[in-house]
């Protein structure tokens, strides 16, 4: 069924419309995300807390992180005992491939 020429100008009017506000929306994200200038307010906000307090706060996380003991008692359980290595160790590196695969046999 062919198209009547009043239906396809109907059609083109209404993809001109989706066209125009897809543009309009990418441009006012683009506005908002990218070209936005951000406020002196913002530029000298940049974080609420002070350097003396993460400093102080840095080295509190130091100090727990060097009272941390690590227990390997769990490599001695009985049932680790049972795993045995397959294959030689260190693994020794081969022949790899031919000079020039694409040469034929």
């Amino acid at each position: 069924m062919p198209i009547k020429p009043l239906e396809q100008k109907k059609r083109q009017k209404i993809l001109l419309f989706v066209g125009l506000g897809a543009v309009v929306i990418t441009l006012l994200i683009l506005y908002f995300s990218l070209w936005k200038k951000a406020t002196p307010a913002e530029e000298t906000t940049t974080s609420a807390i002070p350097i003396s307090q993460r400093s102080q706060s840095a080295l509190i996380l130091e100090e727990k992180l060097k009272k941390i003991k690590l227990d390997f008692d769990f490599l001695n359980e009985k049932i680790l005992s049972f795993l045995k290595i397959h294959g030689d160790l260190p693994v020794e590196k081969g022949e790899t491939g031919r000079d020039n695969p694409y040469v034929p046999y």
